[in-house]
């Protein structure tokens, strides 16, 4: 049995859980710890099951609690050493991953963790390094990619690869630049290297997923200032429909759900 649960996506934490029979993973940890044990006690995940964690960039909503959960629990962490180093330079992360657990990656080449085969990819963002993960077993192809500053070339293949995928839709360009956000930070989150917006992702979505594979799609980490999930599931879903997808009833045939900011999704059977 294969399942994934976001446990908070967005601005203020993230971390997301896979699990395969006993073999539990975390991408991110940008959570107290004192908050991911009450999660985790609420819907059923054993700690003890967590056997390693990924994580994607050393922003401190994504890394937060990362040090603590290696710490307390002796959890391996693998990334790459740039995000390594800066984790370690980060003062928002009280708790630093000891040494000896601290596992580098190397992008593009597989590696096994448990059932997983991981693999990682470049992600154009504003920080140290990102990661994105292409997480394959059995029949399944698990694609996470999250603060996206544009679509790089080789970015349609692996989504094409996807059977599940959580991907960013941060931002509604007209929320974003009739908001409250000065101009800076507006450029900011709208350049190459910040975040990727709702049109972006839907129109990325319509033209790259394989109809023959996809079942599930996520989309992650949206701008309380500048989004909503009505809005970010709706220029999607007006995207995927044009391009032929159902998404409702019996005979649809890609599921679309949006991920809250803090709160968790449901645990999905993979």
């Amino acid at each position: 049995m294969s399942q994934f649960i976001s446990l908070s996506s967005g601005s203020s934490g993230n971390c997301y859980y896979l699990q395969v029979d006993d073999y539990g993973l975390i991408i991110d940890q940008g959570l107290s710890v004192r908050k991911f044990k009450q999660i985790c006690s609420n819907y059923g995940l054993s700690i003890a099951k967590i056997k390693a964690i990924l994580v994607t960039h050393d922003h401190t909503d994504h890394v937060k609690g990362v040090g603590a959960l290696s710490r307390d629990f002796r959890i391996p962490v693998y990334t790459s050493q740039a995000v390594h180093d800066s984790i370690m330079r980060n003062h928002f992360v009280s708790k630093k991953v000891p040494l000896n657990l601290q596992h580098t990656i190397e992008r593009g080449i597989e590696f096994e963790l448990g059932p997983f085969k991981i693999t990682s990819f470049a992600v154009p963002h504003d920080s140290a390094d990102n990661n994105g993960y292409k997480i394959r077993w059995d029949d399944k192809c698990f694609v996470l990619l999250t603060d996206v500053g544009h679509f790089s070339d080789d970015m349609p293949d692996i989504i094409h690869q996807a059977t599940h995928l959580v991907i960013e839709s941060n931002y509604d360009e007209h929320m974003l630049v009739t908001g409250r956000y000065p101009l800076r930070l507006q450029k900011r989150i709208s350049g190459p290297n910040g975040h990727i917006s709702n049109a972006e992702t839907a129109v990325f979505l319509a033209s790259n997923l394989n109809r023959d594979l996809i079942k599930k799609v996520w989309l992650c980490h949206l701008s309380a200032e500048n989004n909503v999930p009505r809005i970010a599931y709706e220029t999607c879903a007006e995207k995927l429909a044009e391009a032929g997808y159902i998404l409702n009833g019996e005979n649809r045939n890609v599921s679309l759900e949006v991920l809250a900011r803090q709160t968790p999704s449901l645990l999905t059977d993979l």
